[in-house]
């Protein structure tokens, strides 16, 4: 490779020989790309940050695997089969569930719900008890005592209490004129003993005990909306294996699938607001362009020089070809040294906070880099190429 190219570059670089005017554009250029990169890596960072924490917030009372029917909101199932689906390899616990919405009375006041009947294997691998902010965590010694979400409770201004019963009404199924309301509604009572807060999927939620939903619903003991199942982490295989076992009447749902629509959301945010920062890169380099533009004016008589002494034309274009590429890369150090220390600085000590106890969190991938540095010297060589052809 002809190295003399790069060394003239570097040389015309913020050179104290350059007129004052192409250093003053040349520095423009160096900080508006150095600024842009700095924001750029930042703020992939928080969204990687926000991501993580998002999924967190919406997959930990989410199963790792959850089995439900392909068709209609129930399905019956053996003893027997659920052994084999806990013999299968990875396989750790499995929750029989029943969950469906529900219309809810108290005192008065009337607000549409979803109740979900669980047993004591939920609780003790999702910690729900954790998640109560007042009054007890649901008894499964006790079957008519319920948890109720944070909106639920808001909307029936209901607060734990062992004296007056909440009634739950569900639909009975079945065809035909409704003659008597009353007898249209399998009904329950039960008492809300502690008020849960998970997140706004689960505000309006109604936890109770398993054979009580089942009565609610007119479900056989053996009957459940679905099975949910936590993993040692290979649910790929683990997948497979149980629709392999269950056949084409059951849906075998990984947590990347049934949080799919929300991924989708997180993915499409990520991906505007990199075109956005993008965009605000490509008007930064007009910078950079009319920086190498004014130092080829600079230097004309120079290259003519240069041209005079053997200088080949073709070298001489990569000369400032690569002096807009050294500004890019010096730009792009700069940049991410910078966004660096200031993402350490908040991830360790929050400079900048959401709420009042909790800052914005930051997560420094490798990925983010390379699109950081990718995108840079990407539109950089782009833009010092086509000006250089103008030698």
């Amino acid at each position: 490779m002809n190295w003399f190219p790069v060394k003239l570059a570097s040389r015309y670089i913020f050179s104290g020989k350059n007129a004052i005017e192409v250093n003053v554009i040349s520095w423009i250029a160096f900080l508006a790309l150095g600024f842009v990169t700095t924001c750029l890596i930042v703020i992939l960072s928080v969204f990687s940050g926000l991501e993580d924490i998002n999924v967190q917030f919406y997959s930990n009372i989410n199963p790792d695997i959850k089995v439900e029917p392909s068709q209609g909101k129930s399905f019956k199932i053996s003893p027997e089969t659920l052994q084999k689906i806990q013999e299968t390899q990875g396989v750790k616990t499995i929750c029989p569930v029943v969950e469906e919405r529900a219309f809810a009375e108290f005192l008065g006041k009337k607000h549409i719900v979803t109740v979900k009947g669980i047993d004591e294997r939920f609780n003790s691998i999702f910690g729900l008890d954790s998640m109560v902010l007042y009054g007890q965590p649901l008894d499964f010694k006790e079957p008519d005592y319920i948890n109720i979400g944070t909106n639920v409770s808001t909307r029936l201004s209901l607060f734990p209490d062992t004296e007056n019963a909440v009634k739950l009404l569900v639909p009975k199924p079945g065809e035909g004129l409704i003659t008597n309301p009353d007898e249209a509604f399998n009904h329950v009572e039960a008492y809300a003993t502690g008020i849960f807060r998970i997140n706004d999927k689960y505000s309006d939620f109604i936890f109770m005990n398993l054979p009580l939903a089942q009565k609610l619903l007119d479900y056989a003991p053996n009957q459940y909306s679905a099975l949910e199942i936590t993993t040692d982490g290979s649910n790929q295989s683990i997948q497979n294996a149980l629709k392999k076992e269950l056949g084409d009447k059951f849906q075998v749902l990984t947590r990347k699938e049934l949080n799919a629509a929300f991924m989708k959301m997180i993915n499409t945010e990520n991906l505007v607001i990199y075109l956005i920062f993008i965009l605000i890169l490509c008007i930064a380099s007009f910078n950079l362009a009319g920086s190498v533009a004014i130092l080829i004016l600079n230097k004309r008589n120079q290259s003519e020089t240069l041209r005079c002494l053997g200088l080949s034309q073709k070298n001489l274009k990569k000369s400032f070809f690569y002096t807009g590429l050294l500004i890019s890369l010096y730009a792009l150090g700069f940049g991410l040294i910078l966004g660096t220390i200031l993402l350490l600085l908040q991830k360790y000590y929050g400079l900048v906070y959401i709420s009042d106890f909790l800052a914005f969190p930051v997560k420094l991938t490798w990925e983010n880099y390379f699109i950081s540095i990718f995108s840079v010297l990407f539109i950089g060589s782009v833009v010092s190429y086509f000006v250089s052809r103008k030698v």
